[in-house]
């Protein structure tokens, strides 16, 4: 099969884990026998693409997102795209520009999570975007065949979109990061004296602002630092807040690359995701392959994904999340389980899965 993935993940992520999905499963669809998966991309600044040794062009100038991005890359896509070479077309992201130029070839495209249908009466950065849901419905029409992350987020497209259940697949996501694949013990950014790691974006449903409000005391307490890895600078909003709860010297933010990020993991005393709603949570894999502890919210796909291998918060309960801080930190018996326990969950999910159920599906529509 020759499939034609559109340019979508890779003008709207730099760095994160739509586009190192699609990276995963375009290098693994090109690995596997008689099967060729074709990236159609004019301009991109995605960290992932070079990573996985992937064709790109960087965009030469510093505006990150925007329609200097997509306008060159979809109109490359209209060209690049020739049908009657392609057996299939994936979609990475919502927007069905080139659903018409397909005609009758199978089209495919993955829901990540439900996150603006859930949520966007209560955040602002969600609510402001007017197109997205609009988007997904007709996407969810157009599309021969759809693919969902976790069994959460098919559940959420059924009732929130009304989709047939059997236009949904659920295909589990990967871990990138093998369990000691490599030594780390070398990278210089090593964060001195122990910290809680936090990883990723911060804002609104991520509900990083009052997750650090519930646990700052903590942090003072213990002298331990919160470790916010990736995710961009400090908000001014943030700076004031930490400011305010005194504990600038406690609370730090780490740009990221892979190696720094799995040294940042196996360093951790525990890794912690607050979220509000995830569709998957790549991170929760990536910190079991690190063998570090995890605290994660008791929502969404969550408790699907990380299984017995996490201790579990009510994010919504500042109490919830300091006991089980507190929990975690003075207890080594219960750290040394959840390594465990996680390294086990962990043999649930890979990238090499994802892939083979990703061609089964394809072939199940050719």
């Amino acid at each position: 099969m020759n499939i034609f993935f559109d340019y979508q993940a890779f003008a709207l992520q730099q760095y994160g884990g739509i586009s190192r999905y699609i990276c995963e499963l375009i290098t693994g669809i090109n690995k596997s026998v008689n099967n060729k998966a074709h990236l159609s991309l004019f301009w991109s600044n995605n960290a992932h693409l070079q990573e996985y040794n992937l064709p790109m062009n960087s965009y030469p100038f510093k505006t990150k997102f925007s329609k200097a991005l997509h306008i060159p890359n979809k109109l490359y896509n209209f060209w690049d795209f020739k049908p009657g070479k392609y057996d299939i077309y994936h979609s990475t992201y919502f927007d069905s520009f080139l659903s018409k130029k397909v005609g009758a070839i199978p089209m495919v495209t993955t829901f990540y999570d439900m996150i603006y249908e859930r949520l966007s009466d209560q955040f602002i950065e969600l609510s402001a975007d007017k197109l997205i849901i609009p988007q997904k419905k007709k996407i969810a029409q157009s599309s021969t065949h759809l693919i969902a992350i976790s069994e959460s987020t098919k559940r959420d497209m059924i009732e929130l979109l009304g989709i047939a259940p059997e236009k949904i697949t659920v295909i589990y996501l990967g871990s990138s990061f093998a369990i000691d694949e490599s030594d780390t013990s070398k990278v210089t950014s090593i964060v001195d004296g122990p910290y809680l790691l936090y990883v990723g974006n911060r804002f609104g449903y991520k509900n990083f602002i009052p997750f650090l409000r519930s646990v700052a005391h903590i942090l003072v307490k213990y002298k331990i630092k919160l470790v916010c890895a990736g995710g961009g600078s400090f908000t001014q909003e943030e700076k004031n807040l930490i400011n305010d709860l005194s504990v600038n010297e406690l609370v730090q933010f780490r740009p990221i690359n892979d190696i720094i990020l799995k040294k940042l993991y196996k360093d951790a005393t525990a890794f912690i995701f607050p979220s509000l709603y995830e569709g998957f949570g790549i991170p929760v894999l990536e910190a079991f392959s690190c063998r570090c502890p995890c605290i994660v919210s008791n929502n969404s796909s969550l408790p699907e994904v990380a299984g017995d291998g996490a201790l579990y918060i009510d994010p919504t309960d500042p109490d919830s999340i300091v006991n089980a801080v507190e929990n975690i930190l003075l207890n080594d018996s219960l750290r040394y389980e959840l390594t465990h326990r996680g390294t086990h969950q962990l043999t649930h999910f890979s990238w090499q899965r994802t892939v083979n159920e990703t061609l089964n599906l394809y072939n199940q529509l050719t």
